[in-house]
């Protein structure tokens, strides 16, 4: 795999957002994420979840990149489902999350949820939501859900999407 960083930080990438992506915050690739406890993740409606910084072209041709980081690691997630993690010390791996056959991941969020990092993200018609384990980077678990999806509230220990749906996270 080639090193996904030199290519993101190169001077042709430039950062694409999805459509009515208006409201997220702008962030830095690098910049850490601030933790959400437990008590602030089960009140209100708001979600969690941080959508990805998106680097690249929107076209079906090209190569995009997702960029995003947690307490224990930067990650690189590419539009194919490969992607690479640097921890803090610097060490890189790579991992890959499941996606089908000529599909595209399109949006990524993520949240870190006791210790692994959950993903929830668009892959051409079809979602999925992914639980890694950060120590291994290996897949807990995937499931797949509705394409037009919303991040989902965290709540007891599960995650309640807007179309009802409930996925418990124990």
């Amino acid at each position: 795999m080639v090193c996904l960083s030199a290519v993101i930080l190169g001077a042709a990438a430039t950062p694409v957002r999805p459509q009515g992506s208006a409201a997220e915050p702008q962030r830095s690739p690098v910049e850490p994420r601030r933790l959400v406890d437990e008590s602030e993740r089960s009140s209100g409606d708001a979600s969690a979840f941080t959508l990805a910084e998106r680097f690249g072209e929107p076209n079906q041709r090209e190569r995009t990149f997702f960029v995003f980081s947690t307490s224990v690691a930067k990650y690189i997630l590419r539009h194919d489902g490969f992607g690479e993690v640097t921890s803090h010390a610097g060490l890189r791996r790579v991992f890959s999350v499941k996606v089908g056959a000529g599909e595209r991941i399109e949006r990524v969020y993520s949240l870190e949820y006791e210790g692994d990092l959950l993903l929830l993200y668009q892959a051409s018609e079809t979602g999925y939501l992914a639980r890694v384990s950060q120590k291994t980077r290996k897949l807990k678990a995937v499931l797949t859900v509705n394409a037009d999806f919303t991040p989902p509230v965290v709540k007891d220990h599960r995650l309640v999407f807007s179309d009802g749906s409930v996925v418990s996270l124990n």
